[in-house]
């Protein structure tokens, strides 16, 4: 999929970013996973206000992941803007789970301060 995208849009700019964009995606997808996790486990669980920041949080990894991978790119401010709104809501969404000793909790709070990360490298 991504080798296609590499001789389209990476004409001079080098390689490395198109590496570093489908890595971003990995990220943003395996945040929204463990968010779905951490919140259905949540739900059953009782802890609502967890389910609800996971929710949030993987909706907005999902949207971005969706947006990152269209052909046609954002204006530059556009995308600094989405990615900083998804790096916030990650590290909120990692602090509340940072709250519970669950090991869903654990597992979701790495995976957002990791897309987190990613966010604001990109």
């Amino acid at each position: 999929m991504h080798h296609g995208q590499e001789h389209e849009h990476e004409q001079g700019a080098g390689g490395a970013e198109v590496g570093s964009h489908a890595a971003h995606v990995a990220e943003l997808e395996a945040c929204a996973a463990a968010c779905r996790e951490c919140a259905r486990a949540d739900r059953q669980e009782g802890m609502d206000d967890c389910a609800v920041m996971c929710e949030a949080c993987a909706d907005l990894c999902e949207v971005t992941a969706r947006i990152l991978s269209r052909e046609v790119p954002l204006p530059q401010e556009a995308r600094d803007a989405l990615l900083a709104a998804c790096a916030a809501v990650c590290r909120a969404c990692a602090a509340e789970c940072r709250r519970h000793d669950a090991e869903h909790c654990r597992a979701c709070a790495e995976a957002c301060e990791q897309c987190a990360q990613a966010c604001e490298a990109a």
